[in-house]
């Protein structure tokens, strides 16, 4: 069962955390409705790393995409 996803992004303007905070709860919001449930579907904070290195970038994408 997966329990957990990797995303690659570039920031932008609105910033990680707004982005991140729009894409969970419009995820959380669609699931519990399809599934008729209610209340939290993420445990957690979503944990982000920033990459700086183009050897560091090529690894993650590699790792991605496994």
């Amino acid at each position: 069962m997966i329990n957990h996803a990797h995303i690659l992004l570039r920031s932008s303007e609105m910033g990680l955390s707004g982005f991140m905070r729009r894409l969970l709860t419009g995820y959380a919001v669609s699931y519990n409705r399809r599934h008729r449930r209610r209340g939290h579907l993420f445990q957690n904070r979503y944990k982000s790393i920033v990459c700086d290195e183009d050897a560091y970038f090529t690894e993650l994408v590699r790792y991605i995409h496994l």
